[in-house]
């Protein structure tokens, strides 16, 4: 019984549950309590790139990126990171998900990491990302201008994880569009280095 209800009471407080098994209130405090902790491994993630040498801006949008509006609301961009010398740009998604142990909870985890749209229409948290990835491809000069990196030709899309977690190797299939770490490998150059 402790066990369960240490388990029940922090998943509320951190606003883990599925948003299916929630009410209209307690998705208003999940989503509180996510943008919270998204936004402390951002600036974690940022500050880290920073000490690698990389400049950095954090939740930035892509009309101020572009410099003009869009035809939809793409989201932010996590951490745009650059370097001059290297000529490299990384449009970087941040997530700190919580580590699923049973089956069932990895599958939803998974479910959450497909790069699609959803039933309803929307894209799934993979999706918006390829999806801001490749608006700003289709716009290089402008992403060129915003962070001062002359001759860039592409920019990198990452996903970085606050831990290892199954998805990590579950997406392997898409390393194609995204390169897929975690926080502590971020100084490695087997992630890090240029396509």
């Amino acid at each position: 019984m402790r066990d369960s209800f240490k388990y029940m009471l922090g998943n509320l407080l951190r606003g883990e549950f599925p948003q299916t098994q929630l009410s209209p209130k307690m998705k208003r405090w999940a989503g509180k309590a996510a943008d919270k902790k998204g936004h402390d491994f951002t600036l974690k993630v940022a500050e880290r790139l920073r000490e690698l040498g990389w400049c950095t801006e954090t939740e930035v949008t892509i009309p101020k990126i572009l410099g003009e509006r869009q035809d939809r609301n793409y989201g932010d961009v996590d951490v745009l990171a650059w370097d001059s010398n290297s000529r490299r740009v990384l449009i970087v998604e941040c997530k700190d998900v919580h580590f699923r142990k049973t089956y069932g909870e990895v599958a939803e985890q998974l479910a959450d990491f497909r790069g699609v749209i959803r039933e309803n229409g929307k894209p799934d948290y993979l999706r918006k990302h390829l999806d801001r990835v490749e608006i700003l491809r289709g716009n290089i000069d402008a992403v060129a201008r915003f962070t001062k990196v002359a001759d860039l030709t592409d920019v990198e899309s990452h996903l970085v994880f606050a831990d290892p977690v199954p998805l990590e190797f579950a997406l392997a299939q898409m390393s194609e569009q995204v390169r897929i770490s975690h926080f502590d490998r971020l100084g490695t150059a087997l992630v890090w280095e240029a396509p």
